[in-house]
């Protein structure tokens, strides 16, 4: 079996801010982990990194692959094209896994999201959108602003969490500059924060619940998970911010977790894999920041942590994530159960 596994090249030109580029960057890592799982499972992989389109069907025409294995997170440096580069695997007929472009484009426009969250009467914090610094504000502080079509934790830092109006027309500003795009600010929730790992279609499985811990953050820090928490290991904030999965939880609060994360997952049509990321308020509420329809799969990665926590060998995984692609091609006439009894096995 052919297996193309295509990944987003990280752009040539550099961001203005150039610490952005890590999480793009960061999706090798992806790759030479997919690649050792394909080659040990007997199959014929071959990377593409996506950046210019007539030369890279190019190859695809020449690779025929069976099947894609799709990490691309966007095109030449553009998270937003990420939906356009699962339309091309989609365009092409290649099964490829993974989430489809109508659900990426979703889980990627926070506000369009949110608002069917609101519609389907799934928790999700108050907010409002600014496309201008001047605008109106309608909420209470504290809040916290972030890019509206950004994933990565991109451009969440800790100022981004403000508490008064000159805080939040600074925050704003800085984000519409940098990132040329409407700015969500949401209401803060102070309390704990959950990462779900799920697997499937319709039906989907729960993996395991991971909680960020904050207490050894400084008390004059915010309790996020910032850019740097993420993704820089030499800052203080990633050492500060580690993840405990399994969390250590009760059944309540994990049963409230998996039912609204399953309830997420179904209402963006959710495939294959992907986390749900939320806040629980000290009273015990729970609340949806957003569903992540590509996380990061590298094997030393929350997702990878969260298989091993429920006793799945992420080569289990890779091969279940190809079978249920092909299965969709083989089977369409009934693509979601043929799909979902893969994980049965798991």
């Amino acid at each position: 079996m052919k297996v193309l596994i295509a990944f987003n090249q990280p752009a040539e030109e550099t961001p203005e801010n150039e610490l952005d580029r890590i999480s793009e960057t960061a999706v090798e890592n992806q790759v030479d982990a997919v690649m050792r799982s394909v080659r040990d499972l007997g199959y014929e992989p071959i990377c593409l990194g996506v950046k210019n389109l007539e030369i890279d069907l190019e190859m695809i025409e020449q690779f025929r692959p069976d099947v894609v294995f799709n990490l691309c997170e966007g095109y030449r440096g553009s998270a937003r094209h990420e939906m356009h580069v699962a339309s091309i695997w989609e365009l092409l007929g290649l099964p490829y896994t993974g989430n489809t472009p109508l659900t990426l484009g979703l889980a990627q426009d926070k506000v369009l999201s949110k608002q069917l969250f609101r519609a389907l009467s799934v928790p999700t914090p108050d907010f409002q959108v600014f496309t201008e610094v001047e605008q109106k504000f309608e909420l209470d502080f504290p809040v916290i602003a972030k890019p509206s079509r950004e994933d990565a934790s991109l451009g969440i830092t800790a100022t981004s969490v403000v508490n008064d109006e000159i805080g939040l027309r600074r925050a704003v500003a800085d984000l519409l500059k940098r990132y040329r795009q409407p700015v969500l600010v949401e209401s803060f929730i102070d309390g704990r924060e959950f990462n779900v790992s799920l697997l499937g279609n319709q039906p989907a499985r729960v993996v395991a619940v991971a909680e960020i811990q904050f207490t050894d953050l400084p008390a004059d820090q915010p309790r996020i998970t910032s850019y740097e928490a993420k993704w820089l290991p030499d800052h203080p904030a990633y050492r500060q911010t580690p993840s405990i999965c399994p969390a250590k939880i009760d059944a309540a609060l994990r049963s409230r977790l998996d039912e609204t994360a399953l309830q997420v997952y179904s209402a963006l049509h959710g495939r294959d894999y992907g986390r749900v990321d939320m806040r629980v308020d000290h009273s015990g509420k729970v609340f949806v920041l957003e569903y992540n329809p590509n996380p990061d799969i590298s094997a030393d990665a929350g997702f990878a942590r969260a298989l091993h926590a429920a006793g799945i060998k992420y080569s289990q995984f890779v091969s279940t994530i190809i079978e249920q692609a092909i299965a969709r091609k083989n089977n369409d006439s009934n693509p979601k159960n043929a799909a979902s009894r893969s994980f049965s096995n798991l």
